[in-house]
This record gives C-alpha cells, structure tokens and sequence, in this order.
C-alpha cells in the first residue's frame, strides 16, 4: 500500500500512526512536542543522525544529514512515554532520489527516531508532481487477450531533480512500476535514460521542466541551446478500464488522470488487482 492511502486510513479510523509493524494510539494524546503521524516530508532542525547509512568502498556507513535536509517520513509509531502521554517515532528515507545515488542508501525498517518538532519541520513539496510516474498514452489500455494491461513507456520526476525515463521494455519488466501511481524508496528502479533537471516551476495545473539535455523517449521541446523543456499540465479528466473479467466482474481495475506533456496525451494512474 502507498503513503497516500496510509494517511487517508489513518485518518479515516481516528488512529495517530501510520505505516507497518505501528502501534496504535489516541490521536488526542500525543504530547505536544511531537508532530503528527502523517506527516509526508520533513526538513530538519539540525545535522543530526537519522538511520540513513550509504555505501563506501563496499561498506555501509551511517550519514549525519545536514540542516535543512529533505526527508521523507516512510513510517510512524506512537506508544505510551510512561508518563500518560504518547509519544510519536518515525522511520525516513531521502525519499524517491535518483538511481544512482539510490543504490548506494540503505535505511532503517523501524521506526526509532523520536518525531520530535525541536528537530523536524514539516514541508509540502512546492511541485507536487514529483515521483509521479507518468505513462505515455490516453490511458491503460488491455493486451491482445484482455489479461493485463498492455506497457507503455513512461517517466518521472524524483525529489533530487532528475528526470527519469523508461522505456516501454523497462516498464514491462517491472508491474509494480506500470501499475502504481508513485515510484517509491523500497524498489529502486534503473532508468533508460535520465537527465538533471535545471529548474521546476509551477503555476496551477502546470508544471514547468527545465533541463539542458533532450531526453531520448520524451517530447522534448528545444528552447534554445542546452535548454530543453517539458511542460506538464493536468487536463483534470479521468477514466478507467476493467481487465481480466472472471464471473461476470473483473480481476484488475486500472484508473487514471489525464495529462499532457508539451501536447503529448499521457496519462498518471494505478492498476488495483483483486484477491
């Protein structure tokens, strides 16, 4: 299950944590010192350790991050303090980071480091799209024989300013990819290409993304040299498909937004598989 969907169950059921293997608590308890558990992304206070060790000469070290670091929260855990109060841990990554720089992390599987204000400050993402993946196409569409959906290439933004592309055979080796609205720190997924981008801006249901090479897979729109955009904007429709019917139902529901990418149709969505 995704980040997203975690909050919102958590939320939905009045608990304070969120992510697995977490205990649950009263919401209204939690001391005042912590922040909340569904909390996405923090930065922090201070050069501190926060379970994150990255890998040296074949050797994992543990990495004092910086003031200001971006973190995402992969995790939350709130539990009795002893003193009639509740206490809230968590568990962060870099987030969703470029493959190079990804391979090389490791992080921690529970959640230890006290969730505390004086340390983090929580952030939204000031683009939202990132670590979106967006498939080419007006949306899914089923295979010659209505048992999956067909793979398209597709490509996405991750939160260290790199835009990562695969193509339509890269996509068809990983379902997890095609089929989820958001890459994620737990798969780290090897590009066909990918490109630093220079500057993102964004201006309601659009997403501007500057960088100064083309992409090899993308509509890349060439302003001038070394200068290559892609604008991103959501066209706020949506649409759905039903594939693999069995007994009149079916096995795997897909459903999407549309987008375009300087013009282009594609499409951000997810396919749910039944039981």
């Amino acid at each position: 299950m995704n980040r997203q969907k975690q909050w919102w169950l958590a939320a939905v059921v009045g608990l304070a944590v969120t992510g697995i293997g977490a205990t649950t608590a009263n919401a209204a308890t939690t001391s005042g010192k912590y922040l909340s558990g569904n909390v996405g992304y923090v930065r922090t206070k201070q050069a501190m350790y926060v379970g994150i060790s990255k890998k040296t000469n074949g050797k994992y070290k543990q990495v004092k991050v910086k003031k200001n670091t971006l973190l995402a929260v992969g995790s939350t855990l709130s539990s009795d303090d002893g003193n009639g109060g509740v206490k809230t841990t968590a568990m962060f990554t870099y987030g969703v980071v470029n493959y190079k720089r990804a391979k090389t992390l490791k992080y921690k599987d529970m959640a230890t480091i006290p969730f505390t204000k004086a340390n983090f400050k929580r952030v939204s993402l000031k683009a939202p799209i990132r670590t979106q993946v967006f498939l080419a196409g007006k949306g899914y569409t089923a295979n010659s024989t209505n048992t999956k959906a067909a793979p398209t290439a597709g490509f996405y933004l991750t939160l260290d300013n790199y835009l990562q592309y695969y193509s339509k055979a890269a996509m068809a080796k990983d379902r997890y990819l095609f089929g989820s609205r958001w890459a994620d720190t737990t798969n780290v997924y090897k590009p066909t290409s990918s490109v630093k981008v220079s500057k993102v801006t964004v201006k309601g249901n659009t997403t501007k993304v500057d960088y100064n090479k083309a992409l090899q897979g993308l509509p890349n729109r060439k302003l001038s040299k070394n200068h290559y955009r892609l604008t991103i904007t959501n066209q706020q429709t949506t649409g759905s498909l039903g594939i693999l019917p069995v007994d009149d139902t079916f096995d795997a529901i897909a459903s999407w937004t549309n987008y375009t990418v300087n013009g282009k149709a594609y499409h951000f969505g997810e396919i749910e598989y039944g039981n």
